[in-house]
């Protein structure tokens, strides 16, 4: 059995204590850097098989009696426990992530030994990269080859642009200058008033403006 001392910050067990990491909430042996949980476990069914986590079957990790553990496989350990993260739990964990895993990665990436390994992981890797697929385009329902890249889905740029055109991605609301009426249009196009109708008459307003000044000046002449 489990004994606790300072307000369960120490543990002891089979004559080993464990300490409260209060960080992680886990209890640490500072000898053999075993947890408790994990050395509770072994104590009454052998080592962890490799590629297996023991988890406490009520999340509690001040609970590490041998009935509160049971035995799962690394990866669904690491899921279960990722579903019950809370978002702040989550962006700690990102933000660890791009302060100390990402900055070591890249270094390693840019070293002599990272590009080393880059070579040697191309070099098996190539035949498969390049390899040539057939795919059907998904504006034409062509077939065509090329090298898969994920992105494989029309034939040509001109079908990728037609089909971006009709399923109306890129469209976005404006506002007729002539008649104030709101309209949808592709945001790459320059087009200003809703119909041909509104542009004809603000080109015909423009005009008549442009006449009317014309004919004011000479009459002040």
């Amino acid at each position: 059995m489990i004994q606790y001392f300072d307000d369960k910050d120490l543990a002891c067990f089979d004559g080993l204590s464990f300490r409260r990491d209060k960080k992680t909430g886990y209890y640490l042996n500072a000898k053999t850097h075993k947890r408790l949980h994990v050395y509770v476990w072994e104590y009454y069914n052998g080592e962890v098989p490799k590629g297996f986590h023991v988890h406490h079957k009520d999340f509690d990790k001040s609970n590490n009696e041998i009935g509160n553990l049971t035995l799962m496989e690394a990866r669904e350990h690491q899921s279960l426990h990722g579903k019950n993260w809370t978002e702040e739990r989550r962006a700690k964990q990102a933000q660890m992530l791009r302060d100390k895993a990402v900055p070591k990665a890249t270094e390693w990436h840019k070293s002599e030994a990272g590009h080393e390994w880059h070579l040697q992981h191309y070099e098996n890797v190539k035949e498969l990269m390049h390899r040539k697929k057939t795919f059907v385009c998904e504006c034409c329902g062509k077939e065509f080859e090329a090298e898969e890249t994920g992105m494989n889905r029309f034939c040509s740029n001109n079908c990728k642009s037609k089909y971006r055109r009709e399923s109306g991605v890129d469209n976005e609301k404006r506002i007729c200058e002539y008649c104030g009426k709101e309209f949808e249009v592709n945001k790459y196009a320059k087009t200003r008033t809703c119909s041909r109708s509104c542009a004809n008459k603000i080109r015909w307003d423009k005009r008549r403006e442009k006449n009317n000044a014309g004919a004011g000046l000479q009459h002040g002449s």
